[in-house]
């Protein structure tokens, strides 16, 4: 991976925070650690671990200056949530240890993080809230985002997959292939007796869900079903399955006053976003920025 060498102010970027955006806009973007990206990809990635980085320094500094730090008490209680995670105290700093970090480090990785966070609720405090009428110019603009998904209610039943037992199990699931109904007891019967699922207890009853519960090939092939039909085999992560769909509920439409809260935190959110970057530009107008 090509590093970037950059500095903001006279203060150089650690290669470890430059490889870390890039490694994280690499899974958000595309699913991929930054090593497997074409070359196109690490070039889009690049720029935005760039734009991220630089920003977050600019904020930075811009705390430090006036005085928007975070503190000892603070830091020490974000340390102790990221170390709730692992089995051990000694644990956490021998992963951290393993990375490349050493305890000093990780301190000032934290005190920036969180002074950051601090320095932009500052900023984004001045954002302004819709007026009521922005509220309802929305709502009556996106009549397609105010509605409530659809859902269906499915059993299932798992046969799940090995390395050493794909063939038994490829076997096993067509032959309950067969022997499935529409019948939703007779489904439940079988699941009882042969899912490799907890769901197996409620006949493989798996209640309500909306679309993207689920991973996404029993999510495509659950809602393609109409109740009382059974979808072909479908694979996924977690084994081989067969899934019956007993109920659906249809899609419906969202009065003003349920969604009037979550329009207003969205624009309210697209302000603050607006508001951020141009603070961050004009930091940036002033700001000493080589990259190599």
């Amino acid at each position: 991976m090509q590093q970037k060498n950059i500095t903001v102010n006279g203060t150089a970027i650690s290669q470890f925070d430059f490889i870390n955006a890039m490694q994280s806009y690499s899974m958000e973007l595309y699913r991929k650690t930054a090593d497997q990206l074409s070359a196109e990809e690490i070039e889009q990635v690049q720029g935005l671990a760039v734009e991220q980085i630089v920003a977050r320094e600019l904020i930075f500094q811009t705390a430090l200056a006036e005085g928007t730090i975070a503190d000892d008490e603070q830091i020490k209680a974000e340390m102790q949530k990221v170390m709730a995670n692992f089995p051990s105290e000694e644990e956490f700093f021998a992963t951290l240890k393993k990375a490349g970090i050493d305890e000093d480090s990780y301190y000032r990785m934290l005190r920036q993080d969180l002074s950051v966070k601090m320095m932009t609720e500052k900023k984004l405090a001045g954002a302004p809230s819709p007026a009521a009428e922005e509220i309802k110019a929305f709502y009556d603009e996106h009549p397609d985002q105010m509605k409530k998904p659809g859902q269906v209610r499915a059993s299932h039943i798992l046969i799940k997959v090995t390395e050493d037992n794909r063939e038994q199990a490829q076997q096993k699931i067509e032959a309950l292939k067969k022997e499935v109904t529409g019948d939703a007891a007779q489904f439940g019967d079988l699941a009882r007796q042969h899912s490799a699922c907890p769901s197996k207890e409620k006949g493989g009853d798996l209640g309500f869900f909306g679309p993207g519960a689920m991973v996404k090939e029993f999510d495509q092939a659950a809602f393609s079903l109409a109740p009382g039909q059974i979808s072909d085999i479908v694979e996924t992560q977690f084994g081989f399955h067969l899934i019956l769909v007993t109920e659906r509920k249809d899609s419906e439409a969202l009065e003003f006053e349920e969604v009037a809260p979550q329009i207003e935190s969205f624009i309210k959110d697209q302000k603050g976003a607006i508001l951020l970057q141009a603070w961050v530009e004009e930091m940036k107008e002033k700001a000493e920025i080589d990259i190599a």
